[in-house]
């Protein structure tokens, strides 16, 4: 299959895909040893005879052929190698399609996990705006307020432990030795 059959196929399948833009080149200039060689056919011969066949290769100008046409002249070609690039390149549609198909199932998931996602943290949002709010001290106020009821019960006898929690009776007879401001 020539790159300008296949590039047929895609734009006839796919045209709404961007391709970069090939250039367009001369039929004979693909290869200057070959375009020589069909040039010298092609003069008119020294002895006479019969003309040589005409060129049937087709050229760039030529009006390019739909997918299923293309496809159904190559399968149904005598050459078993023209006829075995049909058979591959509608294989390679019928994938090509798939892998389309898969992509665009894809892109749909994720757009909506993207809309589940922000669905969730609004959710979330709301949820914590609701949520009542703990009561909490300023930074170290627990600590000083410990020290001070530890000092305090020691300095009345009282069993306090270096660290953990303090009993409540402790903190309770503190609050009250206090006058009960805090």
């Amino acid at each position: 299959m020539t790159i300008s059959a296949l590039r047929a196929l895609l734009d006839e399948e796919l045209p709404d895909v961007p391709r970069h833009p090939a250039p367009q080149i001369p039929h004979t200039a693909r290869n200057p040893h070959t375009a020589r060689k069909r040039k010298r056919m092609n003069q008119q011969p020294a002895v006479p005879g019969p003309r040589p066949a005409q060129d049937t290769t087709p050229s760039y100008d030529d009006p390019p052929l739909s997918t299923g046409a293309l496809l159904a002249w190559a399968i149904a070609h005598s050459t078993k190698g023209i006829a075995r690039k049909g058979v591959q390149a509608r294989e390679l549609l019928a994938e090509l399609r798939t892998l389309r198909a898969d992509a665009e199932r894809i892109a749909q998931a994720d757009a909506e996990e993207k809309r589940l996602l922000e669905a969730l943290a609004a959710v979330r949002a709301r949820k914590e705006q609701l949520r009542p709010r703990r009561k909490t001290t300023a930074p170290g106020t627990a600590t000083a307020t410990q020290a001070a009821v530890r000092a305090w019960a020691r300095s009345k006898g009282l069993p306090v432990a270096e660290r953990g929690s303090i009993p409540a009776s402790v903190v309770e007879a503190w609050k009250a030795a206090q006058g009960g401001a805090r």
